[in-house]
């Protein structure tokens, strides 16, 4: 269901998503491994596609099974730990060219992401509590 505030939050994590694959994470002034073209972003390792490519899958799949509830749990956190693995992978990356770079907006967007999928989850798991409660009642 569209008005529910877990659907809110998986299309902005989503949108965040995009937003990480779109935008250059850092820029270098030398071109030296990751920074061949000058700049750093997710087009710049397939591993990085990937992660990023199915978190936002996953979570607009999320966003369809509200229905099923545990399933939607599993594929938003799911989806999370794939964020959160893309960043960490990339940060690596960064870290092991060894060249000085600046900071791009694309880095600041994980922490979005992550907050965004968290608070999905919280959402998700305290309407299935209300269900179950209700249930107890019949």
């Amino acid at each position: 269901m569209i008005q529910r505030i877990q659907t809110v939050y998986l299309f902005l994590a989503v949108l965040g998503n995009a937003g990480l694959s779109a935008l250059p994470w850092a820029e270098a002034q030398t071109e030296a491994g990751v920074f061949a073209d000058g700049s750093f972003s997710a087009t710049d390792h397939p591993g990085l596609i990937a992660a990023l490519a199915l978190a936002g899958l996953l979570a607009l799949i999320a966003v369809f099974l509200y229905k099923n509830r545990p399933l939607q749990v599993k594929l938003t956190t799911f989806s999370l730990v794939c964020t959160l693995l893309g960043a960490a992978f990339a940060a690596w990356l960064f870290f092991q060219s060894g060249a000085s770079a600046g900071v791009q907006p694309g880095a600041f967007l994980v922490l979005p992401v992550a907050v965004f999928a968290w608070l999905a989850i919280r959402q998700i798991k305290k309407d299935e509590k209300l269900v179950r409660s209700a249930d107890r009642l019949r």
